[in-house]
């Protein structure tokens, strides 16, 4: 997290030296005043105490610095602005004032004045960390990693202490992918400020970026201890855990993470994925409701969804929810596998050949599609359209012997008896003890009158499923033949 605010610069000059004392008495009493209600913390009374003493003194530049100072505090940014600006034409040397007026530009949203201000700032007082943390944070901002890095690095060598110096410079590391740079710094702000739960988040989230999910547990897990009420602590935790496989613990974090921020649908979507692990399918179903609710325009929660229908048999059901996921995501591959799938279990054939077909033409390595294709074609007894998807698959899938059993089983169908031996010899290399395709082998040969060589084939069958009926039923048939 990157610190947002900046620190006004307070001018070392005495007001005893800012105004004559003599020809300037009342406007040294409203300096005083005003020093004092700004030392104070009471800008607004510091703005009208500065503010009587600049109408006395309208061309003291200091005066005006520090009327700007109060001004910017008081969350008056274009009077800041004007105020800091006339100060700077009468007196250009003023680091302090060039670092508010920075900070000003900055707060309006005006991010070149600012980086310009703050460098005049840098240039003419080198050693004051507090202008280099402030040019740092805009450069960070307008994602110039590199500047910002640069600046917060000269920020924590002339002040070691400052923690948000340290903890952007982790900022900047983690976005330049030099993770074991940012940790480090992390390490250093979360020293000196133990407490902030901004620093030791990074610190956490760092390290479970870096694999060492153990030791970002420990950091999430004491903030947790002291309380924290940031949804994303829990959030973050609870995907530590659901990593290790303890979904109900996960299931705990997830759900605090909702609690603390009932607008968050990555939490009630992940609360989803561990109620189902965990089997209960109901709370499941409704922590992936409210994810869709919360978020209608990511497919995930609607894939789950239809995902737990399809597990329970509701194909109709699943139907509308990946028809959904497809809504708000055209290009996504499982919604529309899954539709097809769906569509499949309802007996609507051709509405999932249409699917799957759709997915090979934008992906021709789809092996899942293709062989989901290969299959209901072979069922539908399209044997033409399976054996050019099997064929396809195989070339994806080659170590596939259920593939080449069923390419088999077409080449018979065509009479292509040569074609078919050594499709199933083609999945007996690859799985010796395939009983189907000894069965298989063992009819065509029985086909061909090679009984002997059927007989061992179904032998073979045998051996490799003892259980596997129809191998038994040739066997007994042509041993009683004999």
């Amino acid at each position: 997290m990157v610190r947002d605010s900046h620190s006004v610069l307070l001018l070392l000059l005495l007001c005893l030296l800012l105004l004559c004392p003599v020809e300037s008495a009342r406007a040294a009493s409203a300096f005083s005043q005003g020093m004092a209600a700004f030392n104070r913390g009471d800008f607004a009374a510091a703005v009208e105490q500065f503010r009587a003493a600049a109408r006395d003194h309208p061309e003291d530049a200091a005066v005006l610095a520090w009327l700007g100072a109060a001004q910017l505090r008081a969350g008056q940014h274009e009077d800041a602005v004007t105020a800091l600006t006339k100060a700077i034409e009468l007196d250009p040397k003023q680091p302090e004032a060039h670092d508010n007026l920075g900070s000003a530009y900055w707060a309006l949203g005006r991010a070149k004045q600012a980086v310009e201000h703050y460098q005049e700032a840098v240039f003419l007082q080198p050693h004051y960390a507090q202008s280099h943390y402030n040019l740092g944070t805009v450069y960070l901002s307008l994602g110039d990693v590199e500047q910002a890095a640069g600046e917060f690095s000269v920020a924590v060598e002339l002040d070691p202490e400052n923690a948000h110096a340290r903890n952007n410079l982790g900022v900047c590391c983690e976005r330049a992918d030099k993770l074991p740079d940012a940790i480090a710094a992390y390490r250093g702000a979360v020293e000196l400020e133990p407490k902030n739960e901004a620093f030791r988040l990074n610190l956490a989230l760092a390290l479970s970026s870096a694999g060492n999910d153990d030791e970002a547990a420990k950091h999430l897990s004491q903030l947790v201890a002291a309380d924290s009420k940031d949804a994303s602590v829990y959030a973050h935790l609870g995907l530590i855990r659901f990593r290790r496989g303890d979904h109900e613990r996960a299931a705990e974090a997830f759900r605090r993470a909702t609690e603390l921020n009932p607008e968050s649908a990555a939490a009630y979507y992940n609360l989803g994925l561990c109620e189902r692990r965990l089997g209960r399918s109901e709370e499941a179903r409704a922590a992936f409701r409210k994810a869709a609710e919360l978020n209608p325009k990511a497919a995930n929660a609607a894939i789950n969804l239809g995902a737990l229908e399809l597990d329970e048999g509701n194909a109709a059901a699943a139907v509308d929810h990946f028809a959904s996921a497809l809504k708000a995501d055209p290009e996504s591959y499982k919604a529309a596998f899954n539709l097809g799938l769906s569509y499949a279990r309802l007996g609507k054939d051709e509405d999932a050949i249409r699917v799957w077909c759709g997915l090979v033409e934008r992906v021709p390595e789809d092996a899942a599609a293709r062989e989901a294709l290969a299959s209901t074609y072979f069922r539908l007894h399209r044997y033409d359209d399976a054996r050019r998807e099997y064929l396809a698959f195989l070339k994806l899938r080659p170590k596939d012997v259920a593939a080449y059993n069923n390419l088999g089983i077409i080449y018979e169908e065509f009479g292509q008896f040569d074609e078919a031996v050594n499709a199933y010899r083609s999945a007996l290399e690859i799985e010796p003890s395939y009983a189907r395709a000894h069965n298989n082998l063992g009819v065509l040969y029985e086909r061909q009158r090679k009984i002997e060589l059927a007989m061992a084939e179904y032998r073979a069958a045998l051996e490799a499923d003892p259980n596997l009926e129809d191998a038994r039923f040739n066997l007994d048939r042509l041993e009683s033949a004999e």
